[in-house]
């Protein structure tokens, strides 16, 4: 980017604070949103830097959610604009969904009688599956293959079906599998193996 530190800030800042007002259907979803507005329409990151980040991001010890949204933000908002801009980008995310808890308490009763905003409301549970299943999906082909060539990437392939084996099978604790996995990349990293 080329524009001053301050236009910067407030540009995060509107970003994000969009970002979190139409956010729904959890981390994955927001992801999904986070990487269009990111990668593809401010072309602030590269799609292989993102997943990158996206990956060092999980790492990082929390809550399961609204962790990786949050850690994603804030490490996007430090790239971009240093230690403020991860301060902006933080609390841009998180800001509407304070707004939006103070504003709808009183209404959750007469929300939970009214059918028509179950309907509305199962709607939208739908539609937040729906987008984690086409983001997952994006995420494993953008992980899975080489980004310049459609050839698979055996070694990442390797590394998730022996993954899933162990957390399914075996139930093998995520936190191990993420661990071994960083591990074999870094070995393989060191012994010569590009993507």
């Amino acid at each position: 980017m080329t524009n001053s530190a301050p236009s910067r800030l407030g540009e995060l800042a509107n970003l994000f604070f969009k970002l979190g007002v139409i956010g729904f259907g959890g981390p994955v979803a927001h992801i999904a949103m986070i990487e269009d507005e990111v990668v593809k329409r401010r072309q602030w990151l590269t799609r292989e830097h993102f997943l990158d980040l996206l990956g060092a991001t999980n790492l990082i010890p929390g809550p399961i959610y609204p962790w990786p949204v949050l850690s994603t933000a804030t490490f996007i908002g430090y790239v971009i604009a240093g230690i403020p801009g991860a301060i902006v980008a933080t609390i841009g995310i998180f800001l509407p969904s304070f707004i939006f808890v103070a504003a709808l308490n009183p209404l959750i009763p007469r929300l939970r009688a009214s059918s028509w905003a179950r309907a509305f409301l199962d709607a939208v549970n739908v539609s937040a599956v729906a987008l984690m299943v086409v983001t997952t999906l994006q995420l494993a082909v953008g992980t899975l293959t080489l980004l310049q060539h459609p050839f698979v990437d055996f070694l990442g392939l390797a590394i998730a079906v022996v993954s899933a084996i162990l957390a399914i099978h075996f139930r093998i604790n995520a936190a191990w599998l993420v661990f071994g996995s960083a591990f074999i990349g870094w070995v393989a990293l060191l012994l010569g193996y590009t993507r």
